[in-house]
């Protein structure tokens, strides 16, 4: 169950930088990865490894956009500011919860349209 959710959360975490609608497609390659191992293919499972592939996938987007934040800032010429670490804590914290909750759902419609 946990190498489907690191593929998925590598997913998640570099398109999740992009979009954060993405989550869903790394929950659902995720939850597929998972079947094809020889899991169960029924929600709770499905949900749980998109669950924990968007946990993965929002701590590496995080830091992809904190780097891609302070690198743009820098290139622009202007230093960061003295709030970046809440802006990151904060960041980091959103990025978490909003990639488990996208994950676990982009798991469950893989298991309904797995099961059509």
């Amino acid at each position: 169950m946990l190498k489907p959710a690191i593929i998925g959360g590598i997913i998640n975490g570099i398109l999740g930088a992009i979009c954060c609608l993405c989550y869903i497609i790394g929950g659902a390659v995720a939850a597929h990865l998972y079947v094809n191992a020889g899991g169960i293919c029924d929600y709770e499972n499905c949900g749980l490894v998109g669950a924990i592939s968007g946990v993965i996938g929002g701590i590496i987007a995080s830091i992809l956009s904190f780097l891609f934040m302070s690198a743009y800032l820098s290139a622009v010429g202007l230093k960061m500011a003295m709030f970046a670490g809440a802006s990151f804590i904060i960041g980091f914290i959103t990025a978490i919860i909003f990639g488990a909750i996208l994950g676990a759902v982009g798991g469950v419609i893989y298991v309904v349209i797995k099961n059509r």
